[in-house]
């Protein structure tokens, strides 16, 4: 009796030991079994380098139609935007448009037709999903320490991405007393009329600077036009014609009549592209906008944006022409229609032109619930 209450209780202690192993076994394999019925949780740190990576290398949609890439889409058109994209181009990235980041980050917080509408309108064209993400994207310029963004305020928690980017400048030229004397733009005719042009020749431009980064494209960027010191042009007034007493070049009245852009047609003349130019000048140091005709004391500065460009390039040679009178008639800044000098050449000669250039900036974008 003994002997079988010993072999009880071997068989006991060997039965319960396979138990509590198989007891072990089952129980680590539990959450394997149930982890496709657990809730999934969003790493919103991959979310977050997603849309920088989209925002900083990618040029956007649409990057090129009969109006443009997105950038130059008035607030009106806006809903035809399906991605933004801040690179100048799929082959630079991280290298951004001035145009393009100005655009995106122009946000109303109520009226859909000023600027874009956050979050809705940022939420489908640059943090992708159908998660209803926060997010606040911001751009820093290392330069001025400018800072503009868009969104939430930052909770305690977040996925993050910081990049380091480029942005591109833009060009402009200023036509003053040097430039003026240097190509002689000054007509010796004393007449009432004067015209004077700017030549933008878009196939030598492309042609000369292959490189998107250091390229002038007026197709995608703004061109700036300041012409300045336009009194110092009168030198002369008609020699058989009687004046009042004390008419001088500081007193004569200029008047800027018209501003057109004019291509080479067919035949080799002059035809008008687009002569509603005048929306964009400014007068004599203004901050706003002035349409001619319009009087001038010495200075115009003329913007003209990207979209005014786009879509010509079959037209090789472009003059944005200026028409002037003065009163009493005299010699004038003139270079169209004096027979001794050609428009002046929008390039890429420092000294004539501020060429375009590249600054230091940073762009984070924070993502979360």
């Amino acid at each position: 009796m003994a002997d079988d209450s010993g072999n009880l209780s071997i068989d006991f202690l060997a039965g319960f030991t396979i138990f509590i192993l198989a007891f072990i076994w089952v129980a680590s394999m539990i959450p394997g079994i149930l982890i496709g019925l657990q809730s999934n949780t969003i790493d919103y740190d991959a979310v977050a380098y997603r849309t920088g990576v989209i925002l900083v290398e990618d040029p956007g949609y649409p990057s090129a139609s009969t109006e443009g890439s997105w950038e130059s889409f008035t607030d009106g058109r806006k809903f035809s935007i399906s991605r933004f994209g801040l690179a100048i181009s799929k082959n630079s990235p991280g290298i951004l448009s001035r145009e393009k980041v100005n655009r995106f980050f122009c946000v109303s917080t109520t009226d859909p037709n000023v600027g874009f509408v956050y979050p809705d309108d940022y939420r489908s064209r640059a943090v992708f999903g159908d998660y209803p993400y926060h997010f606040n994207i911001s751009i820093t310029d290392l330069e001025d320490n400018q800072n503009r963004k868009v969104g939430d305020v930052l909770p305690d928690g977040y996925g993050y991405i910081r990049r380091l980017v480029k942005i591109k400048e833009g060009s402009n030229t200023t036509i003053g007393t040097a430039l003026i004397n240097k190509f002689h733009y000054n007509n010796t005719a004393n007449v009432t009329q004067h015209e004077f042009s700017v030549l933008i020749n878009t196939t030598k431009l492309s042609g000369d600077m292959s490189t998107p980064a250091y390229q002038i494209d007026p197709s995608s960027e703004q061109i700036i036009i300041n012409i300045t010191d336009l009194r110092s042009t009168i030198k002369e007034f008609d020699p058989d014609a009687t004046y009042p007493t004390g008419i001088s070049r500081a007193t004569s009245n200029i008047t800027l009549t018209k501003i057109a852009i004019y291509t080479l047609n067919w035949g080799g003349g002059l035809s008008t592209v687009y002569s509603n130019i005048t929306s964009q000048p400014y007068i004599d140091g203004s901050s706003t906008v002035t349409a001619p005709p319009c009087g001038v004391n010495d200075n115009i500065s003329l913007i003209i944006n990207p979209r005014v460009f786009f879509g010509w390039g079959s037209y090789t040679r472009i003059y944005i022409n200026y028409t002037f009178t003065v009163d009493p008639k005299s010699t004038f800044l003139n270079n169209t229609n004096n027979g001794r000098t050609q428009p002046f050449d929008y390039n890429y000669f420092a000294e004539n032109v501020t060429q375009p250039r590249l600054k230091d900036a940073v762009m984070e974008v924070a993502v979360w619930e």
